[in-house]
């Protein structure tokens, strides 16, 4: 009985040196492993940057979970391998992922804008062209991230381009990186950006010169009426601005002027001026229609696509409009012509977006709204008017 104790004493002893050499064993190789995993984390961590977008949100936040950072450490990378990156022997990739309930066609269409508005954005503050980089997208999630998310890191064109450049390798054989990052670059990403005012960014459209005259001469002879007049803004052809109207008469007192201005022109990469609009006014005249002074209240609605510098495009996808009232007096010419002087202010009201300024720019910045109060309607008109004899 003694001895059956003693032998089963062993045995459990045997069976717990055993596991502790198990341990012993192993352990080290497990802490080896994840000391690798880890030291693999922080290269990737190194090699790549990540930017985010909130869910349900596709456009570019440069605050948010640390983009700003991120922007950063990828304008330190450009400029370091410039020359490399226009030899093209270093190229820009670009990974797109994207997670939500919505559908595929959905998803891919938000991931491409999302690894567009980054690309945009190097295009506009760093130089870079699109053949600088390598884009893929897909509608998977990220590390099972409901975020927008995309990757960005340098390859070699030469390797694979899934196969980032080692930045521990690079910075072992050169110098420490001098920060050459230049925090206004990151302006147009921010969405506390100060933008001008809109009516800053038009205000390059000249206000015409108004003339006063004491001594209208007379009009008309004899038994003539004017029915209507046809008419056009010269103070818009001035600067190519295409505009034709045509005025009716109402009664003895009363007319409705209905003008039309379009412009298509785009002049350079950094000056484009493209609007159209209308502008509807009901005219009450101090004496006799067509003659002399009268007061107006006037509607107006339109749309415009319109860029003063190299970085933003505005564009108003849901137009403007807005009401106002003007003050005018039209001076008569021989044979039927008339110069008509006339200014008006109220208020204009639009929802617009933000776009970098290059070919196909992304968008950055969508339905801002607009309020604007001031001059609407200003100009040194040229007046024909037709009519009957009495």
């Amino acid at each position: 009985m003694l001895l059956s104790n003693i032998e089963r004493i062993v045995l459990m002893m045997r069976y717990r040196l055993s596991l502790l050499l198990v341990v012993l064993l192993f352990v080290p190789a497990l802490v080896r492993a994840q000391g690798e995993c880890r030291s693999e984390e922080e290269r990737s961590a190194l090699d790549s940057i990540i930017y985010k977008a909130p869910a349900r949100k596709i456009l570019f936040y440069a605050d948010y979970k640390k983009n700003r950072e991120s922007i950063r450490a990828l304008s330190q990378l450009i400029n370091t391998f410039r020359t490399a990156i226009e030899a093209g022997d270093v190229k820009v990739r670009v990974l797109g992922f994207h997670s939500s309930c919505d559908t595929i066609s959905k998803k891919l269409s938000e991931v491409k804008n999302w690894s567009n508005q980054i690309k945009s954005y190097y295009i506009v503050t760093d130089g870079l062209k699109e053949e600088h980089f390598k884009t893929t997208n897909t509608v998977r999630p990220w590390r099972n991230s409901d975020d927008l998310v995309a990757i960005t890191y340098l390859f070699n064109t030469a390797g694979s381009p899934d196969s980032p450049l080692d930045m521990e390798a690079v910075r072992a054989r050169t110098a420490v990186i001098t920060p050459l990052y230049n925090p206004e670059k990151i302006s147009l990403a921010l969405c506390d950006t100060t933008f001008a005012p809109l009516s800053h960014r038009l205000s390059c459209v000249p206000s015409p010169l108004f003339s006063e005259t004491k001594t209208p001469a007379r009009r008309y002879a004899g038994t003539y009426r004017p029915l209507f007049a046809i008419k056009t803004n010269i103070a818009y052809w001035a600067v190519a601005v295409a505009n034709l109207g045509v005025e009716l008469a109402l009664g003895e007192r009363y007319t409705l002027d209905v003008p039309f201005v379009y412009s298509p022109y785009t002049v350079a990469t950094d000056f484009r001026f493209r609007f159209m609009t209308v502008q509807p006014e009901f005219r009450y005249w101090l004496k006799n229609q067509f003659k002399g002074h009268f007061l107006g209240a006037h509607l107006h609605a339109g749309v415009f696509n319109v860029s003063v510098d190299k970085k933003t495009r505005y564009q108003s996808p849901k137009g403007f409009y807005g009401m106002g009232l003007s003050y005018g007096y039209s001076l008569a010419l021989p044979r039927h012509w008339a110069l008509e002087f006339t200014i008006g202010a109220g208020y204009v009201y639009t929802r617009y977006d933000v776009y970098y300024n290059i070919p196909n720019g992304a968008r950055y910045k969508k339905d801002i709204p607009y309020h604007y109060w001031g001059i609407t309607r200003a100009g040194i008109g040229l007046v024909y008017t037709l009519g009957q004899q009495k």
